[in-house]
């Protein structure tokens, strides 16, 4: 027993060691760069750079894990701690799907081999969610590889299985707390592979091993308690204020739509608003929409619900869930993950079929609870790529465990000719994308740094200028992230603001204009001497012109300064009295 929980132990360090060193190889030759905006600004709020100091109120990462994040921050304000723990979890998930195959009673060639195997499918499927990291697919990567561990988790040494049950329970912890909804992505796995776990019969004799429950217990009870710390983090009247604006802002932009003043007139004059204000609604411009706040976005909600009602019926919106889910079932921006699971499937259903057809069960079911999901998410509009490529990546790791159970169990009873053609095969397959994969990552990444790091640089710009405010429109900064994880960042607090956001009206967003000394943003665009609007690209101040124009008729908005940054121009507006 001893022997066997040191074995464990060194291969799981073994594996540590392996996936720091393959991130540190990815980050140095490609980089690490921010998928979208969300994330840069998660980071702005933990680092210190949205209010000016470091803060765990994340909002959609919990609080326990934001909390640690900031504290981080307090110990060396340089380093991108956000950014680098983001991107490392997908190496600590690679860790622990690698201690899966190096702790296997195995030789030394089949653990060679599982390495290459898995290092070779991590890079064609990973490599480019790594290089350009995203929250939802950390969170999904974590949850996954959780699931994969514990499908083919088995009863070995005590040590042993109490070392995989705190590793799982550490996956689906961080998991949870950073993107809730992506742990209840990965819970039906979990549940179908317990229960086959838990409920066990032999010769018509049914047996329950209670010994099972400790686990989801453990991740339920601390479940429980990070939702505790998260209701005492977010307590107070300003914060349940903002829950409901966030709710409410959801289902406006995520969901129905923004509501459309031609198509209803008489609800935005019942408001007070006109149409240049709904047209800045539009863009995100939420502070320039006179007395935004959570009960004017309810209205905009129903408003935008009951239009969107109009347009798609029932059954059109059913027809619509199914026709989404299809799509980005199929779609080839997936294949590096989902021709891969379509490989392992088809292995799982032969070694079913040949050597355990009771194992078709948990699968099926499986698959029914995915499907489900698939269209779940169709049906309300919620497939964007980094949802799609979380269930893809769901999928897969499920099928991998699946296929690595059933493949151990009757590895003795495979011919060796039959499993040198099979892995040959897969290996030369996996291999040949995973070098397309890591070329097409590093041009990406090269592409997206150029194009969308610019903002993040003009940011940097902004702040060598501390007395004066620069106002953005909200689409040309957010939806885009381009920022680079490094350890020698500028987090001081941007003067650098959009015009709105997901964070507006929230206590956090009252504390940075209170820093910036700004008590209406509308008002001091208009009377700040220090004040500009930026626009980029184009020499002309669109929305924001004809808004100006229209609620100040006496004044002239005129073009000030030409910031250029490498080779892409940013014009700055100021308010002529």
């Amino acid at each position: 027993m001893r022997k066997d929980s040191c074995r464990a132990g060194m291969s799981f360090v073994l594996s540590l060691a392996f996936s720091a060193f393959y991130g540190f190889i990815i980050y140095k030759a490609i980089g690490f760069l921010y998928a979208i905006g969300d994330d840069v600004i998660m980071r702005d709020i933990a680092s210190g750079a949205f209010t000016g100091r470091p803060d765990g109120h994340l909002i959609f990462v919990k609080y326990a894990l934001g909390f640690i994040l900031s504290r981080f921050y307090l110990l060396n304000p340089q380093v991108d701690w956000y950014g680098f723990f983001m991107a490392g979890t997908l190496f600590l998930a690679l860790a622990v799907i690698l201690y899966r195959g190096l702790s296997a009673k195995k030789e030394i060639l089949w653990k060679g081999l599982y390495l290459v195997l898995t290092l070779s499918l991590f890079t064609l499927v990973m490599v480019f969610h790594a290089a350009q990291f995203e929250w939802t697919v950390s969170a999904a990567m974590l949850g996954a590889s959780g699931l994969y561990l514990y499908i083919t988790k088995t009863e070995s040494g005590k040590w042993q299985c109490i070392l995989e049950e705190v590793l799982i329970w550490a996956l689906l912890f961080l998991t949870f707390c950073i993107r809730t909804d992506v742990f209840f992505m990965v819970l039906p796995g979990f549940g179908i592979s317990f229960l086959w776990k838990f409920v066990k019969g032999k010769k018509g004799v049914i047996k329950l091993c209670f010994l099972e429950l400790v686990l989801p217990a453990a991740v339920f009870v601390t479940a429980g308690a990070v939702m505790l710390m998260e209701s005492a983090a977010y307590k107070g009247e300003g914060w349940e204020e903002f829950r409901k604006f966030q709710e409410a802002r959801t289902q406006v932009y995520d969901y129905s739509g923004v509501p459309s003043y031609e198509a209803d007139p008489a609800f935005f004059d019942e408001l007070g608003l006109s149409e240049h204000e709904a047209r800045n609604l539009r863009h995100y411009a939420l502070y320039l929409i006179e007395g935004m706040d959570w009960e004017l976005m309810e209205a905009f909600c129903e408003e935008s619900q009951r239009q969107n009602n109009m347009e798609t019926g029932f059954l059109e919106r059913i027809k619509g869930g199914i026709s989404l889910a299809l799509r980005q079932f199929v779609q080839k921006e997936y294949f590096p993950a989902s021709l891969p699971m379509l490989l392992l499937l088809a292995g799982v259903l032969a070694l079913a079929f040949l050597y355990e057809k009771r194992a078709l069960f948990p699968l099926a079911l499986f698959w029914m609870a995915e499907g489900v999901l698939w269209l779940a998410l169709g049906y309300v509009g919620r497939l964007p790529e980094r949802v799609a490529f979380s269930l893809h990546l769901t999928a897969l790791l499920a099928m991998a465990a699946y296929f690595y159970r059933l493949y151990e169990k009757e590895e003795r009873g495979i011919s060796l000719k039959i499993k040198a053609v099979t892995v040959s095969g897969f290996l030369v397959l996996i291999l040949a994308g995973a070098a397309f994969q890591w070329k097409a990552s590093a041009d990406s990444n090269r592409m997206k740094a150029a194009r969308d790091g610019n903002y993040q640089l003009f940011k940097d710009a902004c702040k060598e200028e501390p007395e004066k405010l620069f106002f953005v429109e909200t689409f040309m900064a957010e939806p885009i992230g381009g920022a680079a994880v490094t350890g020698r960042g500028n987090f001081a607090q941007n003067n650098c603001i959009t015009l709105g956001d997901w964070y507006s009206t929230s206590p956090l967003d009252q504390e940075r204009m209170k820093n910036l000394g700004i008590d209406d943003v509308e008002e001091s665009i208009v009377s700040n001497p220090d004040a500009f609007l930026v626009v980029r690209d184009v020499e002309d101040p669109g929305f924001l012109g004809s808004y100006f124009a229209y609620k100040y008729p006496e004044y002239s908005l005129e073009l000030r300064e030409v910031k250029m940054i490498e080779d892409r121009c940013y014009y700055l507006y100021q308010i002529q009295r």
